[in-house]
């Protein structure tokens, strides 16, 4: 888990930590190469690994992947070379985490599995991003091509994030091995927790992510002075830190948000869920994204949704949240404006994502992923066609509960 370096965590990061968390209490022993700050991490979620930690700085910006990935590879912690590890999972798709991984696997080539998690970005994508210029885009499309084009050849098993990730790896005949995707879950005991706080709502909308261009966050502040055009007083919390943050800053200026907009940057788990459940709707403005996690926390917490039709999302969400077209920035004030209008609305959605993010359950997840990593699924089958763990569109709907004896890692 080389990627995380400062204290924002993205949804990939959550994830392999939340699965990890059930491996090791299914009693595996787990181990970590990353930073001293992924390590704090995982302590503060609750994971105590083994750790192989890297000692280097990195600067801040999008050209840091590069130097990060070679750093990784010149200064690859001396306790990794003595490890004889049986599985390897990368957090991400880049070349900081999917080279280490190459690196070990090939001490035991015949022995040890490999697997990566894949979000493939179309390349038009690159092109359609508003905050880096075009040769920032394709230095990051580079490197994550160069990327793949490893994990085609080493992985053992390709977990994409999403059924449109893996018909697009399909489709495009790249020669990645035992493709199939995978799902998110969410850590209800403790969300639930958090509910009954739920008091005066502190906030009218909320939304949680890195704080770039292709996460949105230049859209919602123009959609947030439709709002405010028509609710002087709104007000907007937009968490997360990231390579865009002075530049939110300025456009909050620009617009005279300073009233109607807080940015308090990044924020613990605690203070999250907290500001999730005291909003009255949660916002997700990416372009891009795998299940988002956010969206399922704020669903837990019982906050309705809005969000882009992102075909990811429509997969794993389906109607559980209002969906607008993807930069339709009129419609995206329009949909907000008529959440916090239409308060019967509000409780429908949030019963409906209540319902949908209870099929979603870490444990159920892990055990599968661990049975798809170390081959006991079979190439033809794919863990997402199960309703409990990603429902289809098609499906969704009349999804039931999962099932009541699913299979246990202790059995291994």
């Amino acid at each position: 888990m080389n990627g995380l370096v400062r204290e924002q965590i993205d949804g990939g990061c959550v994830r392999i930590i939340e699965i990890a968390k059930q491996w090791q209490r299914a009693g595996h022993d787990i181990h970590l190469m990353g930073s001293a700050q992924a390590g704090n991490t995982c302590e503060q979620w609750g994971l105590t690994t083994t750790r192989h930690m890297t000692r280097w700085r990195v600067g801040e910006g999008r050209w840091w992947i590069v130097l990060h990935s070679i750093a990784v590879c010149l200064f690859f912690p001396r306790s990794l070379w003595r490890l004889r590890p049986d599985l390897i999972v990368t957090a991400h798709d880049q070349p900081y985490d999917v080279l280490p991984g190459v690196m070990l696997k090939l001490q035991r080539w015949r022995r040890v599995r490999l697997g990566v998690v894949v979000h493939l970005v179309p390349v038009w994508r690159f092109w359609r991003r508003q905050g880096p210029r075009w040769y920032q885009a394709l230095a990051f499309l580079l490197a994550h091509r160069f990327s793949l084009f490893f994990a085609a050849f080493f992985a053992s098993c390709t977990l994409a994030v999403s059924r449109a990730t893996a018909h697009q790896l399909r489709r495009n005949r790249y020669p990645m091995r035992r493709v199939a995707a995978v799902a998110c879950g969410v850590d209800l005991a403790g969300l639930r927790a958090v509910a009954p706080s739920r008091g005066q709502p502190r906030y009218d909308v909320t939304s949680v992510g890195r704080t770039a261009a292709s996460k949105g966050v230049f859209g919602l502040l123009e959609a947030w002075v439709i709002v405010v055009a028509q609710r002087p007083r709104a007000r907007l919390a937009m968490m997360g830190d990231g390579p865009d943050q002075d530049l939110v800053r300025e456009r909050v200026r620009h617009y005279g948000l300073e009233q109607n907009v807080d940015l308090p940057g990044s924020v613990t788990n605690e203070e999250k869920d907290q500001c999730i459940s005291a909003s009255r709707v949660f916002v997700l403005p990416s372009h891009e994204e795998n299940w988002s996690i956010a969206i399922g926390e704020a669903m837990a917490l019982g906050t309705p949704v809005v969000a882009y039709d992102l075909p990811e999302l429509l997969e794993v969400w389906g109607d559980a949240y209002h969906a607008v077209s993807e930069g339709d920035i009129p419609a995206l004030a329009g949909a907000i404006l008529s959440l916090l209008d239409d308060t019967p609305r509000c409780h429908e959605l949030a019963k409906r994502g209540l319902a949908r993010v209870s099929e979603l359950d870490w444990s159920l997840v892990a055990e599968r992923e661990l049975q798809l990593l170390m081959g006991d699924i079979a190439d033809g089958e794919s863990p997402g066609e199960d309703p409990w763990l990603t429902a289809s569109p098609k499906s969704r709907a009349s999804a039931g509960p999962p099932p009541t004896q699913p299979p246990t890692m202790a059995d291994r």
